[in-house]
């Protein structure tokens, strides 16, 4: 059964990042630089009926957990859902140290025990070409920060995605759904921007229907290759689908947006965006009344 919970918080807001304002966004990454006040947004959103939060591993997000981790009473009513890797960090220090010192780096925020383990799958990896000892790795760094919290699925991000559907790659997409539940209970799950794509290449491969986090709304926006394609695939494929871009970045009302939600099968939760309080009542209140993921009385985790 998945572990989506039907309104989930999304992080861009909180870092900084917006598609059609980079001053808007850089005013909220300003605002949001003391993890406390992320912490204020967080606990009025569970309050009002979030049961989750997409978290990239930015470099915010480490003070985030903590915090979540010093405030039990809300850790234990809010799932997170990590958004791994978070690519612009490994390519920006990439650039200014080289890719072996990225590496190093992270290591050195382990501990000793964790250097050695880490340290011996990263070089059989480089060594080796071994992809799955990498893959191991570099997921066994990025959660390190969600220690003690409830995950309920890591999402790989669509950049990979797309990449290893490119290259046809399903060893790669079964082991990362393996790695993930054997070493940290939780569903292994795919940011896509070719829903159809990866439905019909798990189906081929004969692999189960996929956790999956993809744009879905009325207009179409970021739907590839069209609306009707993604509708498609949902009905055939059966794939749990968690919904982001469902306002089409502001471009649709609340309630326009999820009535249109609530005519596609299987959304099994959405991704909300909200960078205060006050932009939380309209946007939960359409999702309650659509019933979007059984969302009208905000059920329990299971």
């Amino acid at each position: 059964m998945t572990r989506l919970v039907p309104i989930v918080l999304g992080h861009n807001a909180f870092f900084g990042v917006d598609h059609l304002s980079a001053a808007r966004g850089s005013e909220r990454a300003a605002f949001f630089a003391e993890p406390r006040r992320i912490l204020d947004v967080i606990s009025s959103s569970v309050e009002m009926g979030a049961g989750g939060m997409m978290m990239s591993t930015h470099q915010r997000a480490e003070g985030v957990c903590d915090l979540l981790r010093a405030e039990t009473h809300l850790a234990q009513r809010l799932r997170l859902y990590p958004l791994l890797p978070y690519a612009q960090k490994y390519i920006t220090r990439a650039n200014e140290v080289g890719l072996v010192n990225v590496a190093f780096e992270a290591l050195a925020q382990t501990t000793l025990r964790e250097k050695f383990s880490m340290g011996w799958q990263v070089a059989k990896g480089v060594v080796t070409k071994d992809l799955f000892a990498m893959i191991s790795a570099l997921v066994r760094l990025e959660l390190k920060m969600f220690r003690g919290l409830d995950v309920g699925a890591v999402f790989l991000h669509d950049v990979l995605t797309d990449l290893l559907l490119a290259l046809r790659l399903r060893e790669v997409f079964a082991f990362y759904v393996e790695e993930i539940k054997a070493a940290h209970g939780a569903d292994g799950a795919f940011a896509t921007k070719n829903l159809p794509l990866l439905c019909r290449s798990f189906e081929e491969w004969q692999l189960p229907p996929p956790v999956v986090m993809t744009h879905f709304n009325k207009t179409g926006f970021h739907m590839n290759p069209s609306r009707e394609a993604c509708e498609e695939a949902m009905r055939t494929h059966h794939p749990d689908v968690m919904a982001m871009g469902t306002l089409a970045s502001g471009f649709l009302k609340p309630d326009e947006a999820y009535a249109y939600l609530a005519t596609v099968p299987n959304i099994r939760s959405v991704v909300v965006g909200v960078s205060s309080p006050s932009h939380v009542g309209e946007t939960f209140a359409a999702i309650r009344k659509h019933g979007i993921g059984g969302s009208n009385g905000f059920p329990a985790h299971s």
